[in-house]
């Protein structure tokens, strides 16, 4: 019997201000940091630099589904600091010119 495929669904958003003023809205989702309880996401990830690392690890193992809920823009500021490997990186590149810099979420 096979099992059931799940996707990558977000259970809400969670709301950073930058330092330059800039306000990054992203979904949460229980799995991309490792230790955190998913309801503590919303908390943490108003820390600029827990945005940066959860936007990050999102790039490195994230499906598409979940990652285009993200701001075009953001992602594209933190890909060169995620390391990604050459296929994953074109593949995301492609994803998200396709999409435009401003693309709405969803």
């Amino acid at each position: 019997m096979r099992k059931p495929m799940r996707y990558a669904k977000s259970s809400g958003s969670a709301v950073c201000s930058l330092p330059d003023g800039r306000t990054v809205v992203v979904p949460i989702a229980p799995g991309i940091l490792k230790h955190p309880a998913e309801s503590a996401l919303p908390e943490i990830l108003r820390a600029p630099d827990a945005l940066r690392k959860y936007t990050i690890e999102a790039l490195r193992r994230a499906p598409w589904q979940l990652l285009r809920e993200f701001p075009s823009g953001w992602l594209m500021e933190c890909l060169d600091e995620a390391a990604l490997r050459p296929g994953r990186r074109a593949a995301l590149l492609y994803l998200l010119a396709a999409r435009g810099p401003d693309a709405p979420r969803g």
